[in-house]
C-alpha cells in the first residue's frame, strides 16, 4: 500500500539510573540452603549501577557484579527455605507473609553455571522494589555495552567498595583484580609512584640493613573526581599502564 508505514521498531536506550533507596541501602536477611544460619545485612548499589554490595555485622563487605545477574525473582517465584527451622528464623518478627518478602537473585557467567543469592526483606513493598530495580539494572543495554572509560570507572569502583576501615585500598585487592599479569601491575604501580610489593620488599631490606625508617604502607588511597568523571592522574595512569590504550 502506498500509505503504509515501514515496520521499524525504534529501540529506546535508557541510561542507567539508580534509585535513592538502592544507593542509601536497605536491611535484608541473607540465607543459604546449605546452612541454618541467617545473616542480617545492609544491601546497597553503587551510584553508577555497576555492583550491589552488602555489609554484615562484622563490617565485612561482599559485592556482586550486576552484569552477571541473569534474573531477579520475588514472591512465589523466589526460592523458599526447605528447612523448617530456617524458615522459622526467617519469619520471626517480620511484617507480612514470608513468601511475599523473599528475593532470589540468579547470577553466573552463563545460563548453565549459575548461583543464587537468597534474601528476605522486612516488607513486601521493599522486596518488589529491589527485584524490579535489580532486574532493570542487569538488563540495561547501555550497561551491557559500556565504553572503555566506563570499564575503567567500574574497575576503580570495585576497588573503592572493598576498602579498609581507614578508607584505603589494600594492595591484595589490586593484584586480585588484575591477577593475569602481576608483574605488569607492579610495574604500573611503581611508574605511578604508588606502593607495590617490590617497593615494599626493597624498603624492608634497606630497613633491616640500616635498622631505621619505616616500610611503606601496604595500601594506598585514591580519589575520584565526580564533577568531570575522570580518574585523578595517578590512578588513571595506573589503569592505562595496566590495560593499555584501546585494550579494554
Amino acid at each position: 500500500m502506498a500509505g503504509a508505514q515501514p515496520g521499524v521498531h525504534a529501540l529506546q536506550l535508557k541510561p542507567v539510573c539508580v534509585s535513592d533507596s538502592l544507593k542509601k541501602g536497605t536491611k535484608f536477611v541473607k540465607w543459604d540452603d546449605d546452612s541454618t544460619i541467617v545473616t542480617p545485612i545492609i544491601l546497597r548499589t553503587d551510584p553508577q549501577g555497576f555492583f550491589f554490595y552488602w555489609t554484615d555485622q562484622n563490617k565485612e563487605t561482599e559485592l556482586l557484579d550486576l552484569s552477571l545477574v541473569k534474573d531477579a525473582r520475588c514472591g512465589r517465584h523466589a526460592k523458599a527455605p526447605k528447612d523448617p527451622k530456617l524458615r522459622e528464623l526467617l519469619d520471626v518478627g517480620n511484617i507480612g507473609r514470608l513468601e511475599q518478602r523473599m528475593i532470589t537473585v540468579v547470577y553466573g557467567p552463563d545460563l548453565v553455571n549459575i548461583s543464587h543469592l537468597n534474601l528476605v526483606a522486612f516488607q513486601e513493598e521493599v522486596a518488589k522494589e529491589w527485584t524490579n530495580e535489580v532486574f532493570s539494572l542487569a538488563t540495561n543495554l547501555l550497561a551491557q555495552n559500556m565504553s572503555r572509560d566506563a570499564f575503567l570507572e567500574k574497575a576503580y569502583t570495585k576497588l573503592k567498595l572493598q576498602v579498609t576501615p581507614e578508607g584505603r585500598i589494600p594492595l591484595k585487592n589490586i593484584y586480585r583484580l588484575f591477577s593475569a599479569d602481576r608483574k605488569r601491575v607492579e610495574t604500573a604501580l611503581e611508574a605511578c609512584s604508588l606502593p607495590s610489593s617490590r617497593v615494599e620488599k626493597a624498603n624492608e631490606a634497606a630497613k633491616s640493613e640500616q635498622n631505621c625508617g619505616k616500610a611503606p604502607p601496604k595500601h594506598f588511597h585514591l580519589h575520584f573526581i565526580k564533577q568531570n568523571k575522570m580518574l585523578e592522574p595517578a590512578c588513571y595512569c595506573f589503569f592505562v599502564r595496566c590495560f593499555g590504550i584501546g585494550k579494554i
